[in-house]
């Protein structure tokens, strides 16, 4: 693991207390971390600007935010929303007396209503309030440094510094506590996102084989017929049974059909990847549906497929099986329904099977 994992790790570490959650410590631990990489480089600023007073307390304020931050591992995290509320509060009071309005301190009160509302385990009237109070602490502080003259008189070059660090480091903030507040919402979201796909899917296969199953079939089928006044438009639809099966559940057991059926919807799958799709259409029963040729030329490659199923050996255990299929083949006509066609279908299976199995009757 590596230095910033562990780091990583450490933040996002859960808390004990039962009645506190981990996101409002790891959004108070974060919070305390930024400020005190704001309150560093500042010390710095004000020390080389020649404002030694407004350094000492930025050095006040950066051991305040450590201390924060270790009182969140600690078990106090309400009270350190507490205390990172008051310390926010006071030294902002305090630069805006110390270097003026025009330096922008004020600005951080955005951020701390942010951080109250989604640290606060408060109901609505007290965070209604704190936003109120927040309100007309702004404008207070507004009159009185119009009223009265700031400690230091900055120059241009430090407003201009100051107004920038103080203004970047409040959206960044403010972007850092609406980010670790919505991450588990988004991250839930999207996990349910990909649980209902993966419902959906489920929905829509077959369990055995993991081939679409009726109710896809059809679906698919429907999609496809919105097409059928385009010029290129093909659709032939094929009901395939397997030839003695019940005699393979029988002989061998009904494990022994089942790795039957997977085998075969695998040669299936390989075989209709390019031609159309194959579905489970019930028991050993499986549809065809070829979308990219006409009726004869799905006729051949139908023949093709059985062909290939009477050559294929199945294997269950030990045991090797050899195995056939009828299929009854029916062309659309661009008049009849898809119950039509699969009646059809089903009735020219029927006839392929009383004129002895393993052919296409089309």
């Amino acid at each position: 693991m590596t230095l910033i994992e562990k780091f990583k790790n450490y933040i996002f570490m859960d808390v004990e207390n039962e009645n506190e959650t981990k996101k409002a410590a790891v959004i108070m631990r974060c919070t305390s971390l930024f400020l005190y990489v704001f309150f560093t480089i500042q010390t710095i600023v004000l020390f080389v600007s020649g404002y030694p007073r407004a350094a000492i307390m930025s050095i006040v304020c950066l051991l305040g935010y450590l201390c924060a931050f270790i009182m969140t591992y600690q078990g106090y995290t309400n009270i350190t929303q507490h205390f990172l509320e008051l310390m926010t509060l006071a030294w902002i009071a305090a630069f805006v007396a110390m270097m003026g309005w025009d330096c922008s301190y004020q600005h951080m009160l955005f951020a701390l209503l942010l951080f109250s509302l989604l640290t606060s385990y408060q109901d609505i009237r007290y965070k209604a309030g704190f936003t109120a109070f927040l309100c007309i602490f702004r404008i207070v502080l507004y009159f009185y440094i119009h009223s009265h003259d700031s400690l230091y008189v900055p120059d241009n070059r430090s407003i201009i510094f100051l107004t920038i660090l103080n203004t970047s480091f409040t959206f960044l903030l403010f972007f850092i506590i609406s980010y670790l507040f919505s991450k588990d919402s988004v991250e839930m979201e999207q996990k349910l996102v990909k649980y209902n796909k993966k419902i959906e899917k489920l929905a829509l296969t077959d369990a055995l084989t993991k081939l679409p199953n009726r109710r896809d079939a059809l679906d698919r089928i429907e999609k496809h017929l919105k097409h059928s006044k385009d010029v290129d438009f093909h659709f032939n639809l094929a009901i395939g049974d397997i030839d003695f099966f019940k005699k393979v559940n029988d002989t061998y057991g009904h494990e022994a059909g089942d790795a039957v059926l997977v085998q075969m919807s695998d040669l299936f799958r390989e075989e209709m990847e390019n031609e159309g799709f194959a579905a489970r259409w019930g028991g050993e029963e499986f549809l065809f549906v070829y979308t990219n040729c006409n009726g004869d030329e799905a006729a051949m490659r139908l023949n093709d497929l059985r062909t290939k199923i009477s050559h294929t050996t199945f294997k269950y255990n030990d045991t090797e099986l050899k195995l056939t299929m009828t299929f009854g083949l029916e062309e659309y006509d661009f008049r009849s329904s898809v119950d039509d066609m699969v009646n059809s279908a089903d009735g020219k299976l029927y006839l392929g099977k009383t004129r002895g199995r393993n052919q296409v009757v089309f």
